[in-house]
């Protein structure tokens, strides 16, 4: 489709970049401004970031309504403390990616972290920070990434969801590591119980963003 989202109903962007070693990372962002040869957007500053530019990156608009992904172009990062701005070239088409129930909400729920480690299992007691029907981010103190068997015990309105997860990625933020998983192992139920929470809380910010 081509590129006539509303602004207003952008909550933010991410942008999925390369770094100095040609790895994957990623900013989530607002939108600053916008103009026929530009977006520009501004994030919180990080120190010691480095973006090779120009650079072809992935683009999310998450919306109110659901995701739009496209390709374009980051022309220039600039640090301005306590922010940094990207400079990304204006996309002609996107892509809708996902509907409002598969959302990752912010959201912090009770939960527990569990997985192998020398032939046993050690259980972390954690809060989710996002969560959707396909995936969810937990924070810790250290940097827990584990690519064997692992678990979450998340209490969601007095019920207990277990699933077996796989890691995804971790990125650090102030209080910890953030830390995101896909569902391994999920009842159909629970993946349900999950996307009614996803709409609640879209509804929700959808009102907040009325009045």
């Amino acid at each position: 489709m081509k590129f006539n989202l509303n602004l207003e109903d952008i909550k933010y962007v991410k942008i999925l970049y390369q770094d100095r070693e040609n790895k994957p990372c990623s900013a989530k962002a607002a939108i600053k401004s916008f103009t026929g040869t530009e977006i520009l957007c501004c994030a919180k500053f990080e120190e010691s970031l480095y973006i090779k530019t120009p650079q072809e990156i992935t683009l999310s608009f998450v919306c109110l309504e659901g995701l739009y992904r496209t390709k374009t172009v980051l022309q220039r990062v600039e640090n301005d403390e306590p922010y940094t701005f990207f400079s990304v070239a204006p996309p002609q088409n996107l892509e809708y990616q996902q509907n409002r129930e598969y959302f990752r909400v912010e959201i912090a729920l009770d939960c527990i972290y569990s997985y192998e480690s020398g032939g046993e299992f050690i259980n972390i007691d954690t809060r989710t920070t996002d969560i959707s029907a396909n995936g969810v981010s937990i924070i810790t103190p250290n940097i827990e990434i584990n690519t064997g068997e692992a678990y979450l015990n998340i209490s969601v309105f007095n019920k207990k969801i277990k699933t077996k997860v796989k890691f995804i990625r971790s990125e650090k933020v102030d209080s910890g590591y953030k830390i995101s998983f896909s569902y391994k192992d999920i009842t159909e139920r629970d993946r349900d119980l999950i996307s009614q929470i996803c709409i609640q809380k879209q509804l929700e910010e959808k009102r907040k963003h009325l009045k």
